[in-house]
């Protein structure tokens, strides 16, 4: 991207923002119903009743409306184009959130406040084993705002939150929710129905289950030069996902808080597009028998192409929330999860390898009454995590990674300030018994923020954090081919902490008919800890590295909304949002990999009532600052529209929307995915959303 490009798009943004200080400040607007940006939503996964407009740092909720609009099969997806987020768009089945430029082991997503217990981090074709179709609602946290949650959250986090374990009564006695879609891109059937039914005047029982079918998507024109040669137009071959999953909980629930338990099935099985995967050694074997066995080993290469991916899990959660269960403590919140994880990849049906999670994890805090003005909340969490990979992609040895960490957050109110300090000490323990090799870290991680409210709605901040992250089981002992990224990958036992400073500034309006905020963000890295491409080949893969460098980021994120017409019943708005993320290898001069481009969304609301209406244009501008290895990527421009219709006036138990995806059926190339080459993004798509609820 040419820096006269970012100017621009930093200065009419920055300008959309600033138009704030001519609103009149009426009723604050809301993100979940409507296009405009709201800042009042209290954050679930932030301790102390927060509200997104407290945190100093970036945050993200989407639920009602907007999620309806945005859910797709994976999260990955459903959150792209949302501030300061991109996905590693691996396939339609496996795509992971990227924020702020970061993923991997630096970005977490949580299901209810616990890990997701996946293999998702440890390669891009893996997916996430957590279900966007029973989301409720999804919270995104930037920056430091994560620390409560460990340090492989340090780039930022993701919780999805569902209501597989009530904490509350249904009204009447019974609740529900069924919604069925339908999407033209991939013929894609997607289904999800829940019940919650009283049982007595204390126990909840609920019930859920989902099903999603897609064929192959379809895009514009040819995914990659390979598919025009054998006339493959029209479409991504061996892109469908099957999904099916569902749950069961239970819950008694008094005056003194509730506790409940669930157990839940999820298992999807998905294709990656062809190239994903390559053979270690093959471009020799195609060279040598070339000539002779053309017409058969084309064939050959098309099957052998052909990779599956059959994931299964089966979760176990429960936890509980005491209100005053003793003096001195306001409530008392605890949960623990335990998961069984498998997958197989399959090549031409064949398994050929299997890997296998069995991972808990636990999670207890107790917020204490008011001390001298101050709030806190105080609290303690561990997990354990046993994986192993059998089979031909086995490039990490079975390896058992323990963890255990006390944190403490407190804040503190007085005029129109805000302060916040928390902190975190972490020990994990990483050992890999086949090797002999064990090796154990202590990270201590410390935040402060301040907010100053300067009235008529606005408000600025900052915030400072330091961070100290332990290197993951494949960073130290990966040693083998690892077929999706095409690379020999080769870990360091000797790898140390990688150390963070991050410091944020925001400024926000928060009340009126103009809302919106800027954050600006800058991390600087000791030791980061990346994969580095040698230029060297093991049996026809390029061999990674992992290695430690000095490292920095930084960028921002503008987003603003505005209410400029309304009456009784119907109100006119626009939004818009715009994000940019910077970030090289200090130590050699270089960009980083897979940094996502500038991104950008304008749209225009009408509710009128029973009646809602959006069109927005959505895109990002062309990535040309590249790592050595990368090559440039070109911008796209997507125009999308929905309407949302309720029959039932001030109701919402019937909701029909219609949604237009990419209606012009643009070519977009995603930058931060291996495979942009293989796999564009969708084309053109239509799809019908009916919801029912009581």
């Amino acid at each position: 991207m040419r820096g006269s490009e970012l100017r621009r798009l930093l200065a009419g943004s920055t300008a959309l923002v600033m138009g704030a200080a001519v609103g009149a400040a009426h009723a604050q607007t809301t993100l979940v119903e409507g296009g405009a940006i709201g800042l009042g939503s209290i954050l679930v996964t932030a301790p102390l009743g927060q509200t997104q407009s407290d945190i100093v740092e970036g945050t993200t909720v989407l639920e009602g409306d907007a999620l309806d609009r945005r859910r797709e099969l994976t999260i990955g997806d459903t959150l792209r184009g949302t501030p300061g987020v991109a996905a590693t768009g691996y396939a339609a089945g496996a795509s992971r959130p990227v924020i702020r430029g970061q993923s991997g082991p630096r970005v977490r997503v949580l299901q209810n406040g616990l890990d997701t217990f996946d293999a998702s981090n440890i390669s891009p074709d893996h997916a996430v084993a957590a279900p966007t179709a029973g989301a409720q609602r999804i919270e995104v946290l930037r920056g430091p705002a994560t620390l409560l949650y460990g340090s492989s959250a340090v780039g930022g986090l993701v919780n999805v939150i569902d209501g597989r374990i009530p904490d509350r009564m249904p009204r009447g006695g019974l609740a529900g929710t069924a919604r069925l879609e339908y999407g033209t891109a991939a013929r894609e059937l997607s289904g999800f129905g829940a019940v919650d039914a009283a049982i007595g005047r204390n126990v909840v029982i609920h019930a859920e289950g989902f099903a999603q079918n897609a064929s192959d998507y379809s895009i514009p024109g040819y995914a990659n030069d390979e598919a025009r040669e054998h006339g493959q137009k029209g479409k991504v071959e061996n892109s469908f996902v099957r999904t099916r999953g569902g749950s069961v909980g239970a819950s008694y629930i008094g005056d003194w808080g509730y506790v409940g338990l669930s157990v839940a099935r999820f298992a999807t099985k998905y294709g990656i597009p062809s190239g994903g995967h390559v053979h270690a050694g093959e471009e020799e074997e195609d060279h040598d028998h070339e000539e002779e066995h053309d017409h058969d080993h084309e064939h050959e290469h098309e099957e052998a192409e052909r990779v599956t991916i059959d994931l299964r899990q089966t979760r176990y959660d429960a936890k509980f929330g005491l209100t005053r269960p003793f003096g001195g403590v306001e409530e008392v919140r605890g949960r623990i999860g335990y998961a069984d994880y498998r997958h197989k990849e399959l090549e031409n049906g064949e398994t050929g390898t299997v890997f296998k999670n069995r991972s808990w994890e636990g999670r207890l805090e107790a917020e204490h009454s008011p001390i001298g003005g101050l709030r806190g909340v105080v609290g303690v969490q561990g997990g354990r995590r046993d994986f192993r990979a059998t089979g031909e992609e086995a490039f990490l040895p079975p390896t058992v990674t323990d963890s255990f960490a006390a944190f403490l957050l407190e804040r503190y109110e007085v005029g129109p300030w805000l302060f916040t300090a928390g902190a975190r000490l972490e020990h994990t323990q990483v050992e890999a018994a086949a090797l002999g090799r064990e090796r154990s870290f202590t990270g201590g991680n410390v935040a402060l923020g301040a907010t100053y409210r300067l009235g008529g709605g606005w408000q600025v901040g900052a915030s400072l954090a330091r961070t100290e992250r332990a290197p993951s089981a494949e960073e130290l002992f990966s040693n083998g081919a690892h077929l999706a990224t095409s690379s020999f990958e080769i870990g360091d036992p000797n790898l140390g902490k990688e150390t963070a400073w991050t410091a944020e500034l925001s400024l926000r309006k928060r009340q009126g008919d103009v809302t919106g905020g800027i954050n600006l963000f800058a991390s600087r890295y000791k030791n980061f800890i990346f994969g580095d491409l040698t230029g060297a080949t093991s049996d026809g893969l390029d061999v990674l590295q992992y290695r430690q460098a000095d490292a920095d980021f930084r960028g921002f994120e503008i987003e603003a909304g505005w209410t400029f017409a309304r009456g009784s019943g119907w109100a006119l708005s626009v939004d818009g949002q715009v994000d940019f993320v910077w970030a090289e290898n200090r130590s050699a001069g270089q960009a980083l990999p897979r940094i996502p481009p500038v991104s950008y969304t304008v749209g225009a609301n009408a509710d009128l009532g029973q009646l809602g209406l959006r069109a927005e244009v959505q895109g990002a501008l062309r990535q040309d600052r590249n790592a050595p290895t990368e090559t440039e990527t070109g911008g796209y421009t997507f125009l999308n529209a929905s309407v949302s219709w309720r029959p039932l006036p001030d109701n919402d138990a019937f909701t029909l929307q219609i949604q237009g995806r990419n209606l012009t059926d643009a070519e977009g190339r995603n930058h931060v995915s291996l495979l942009k080459d293989v796999a564009p993004m969708r084309g053109r798509e239509v799809r019908l959303v009916g919801q029912v609820q009581f």
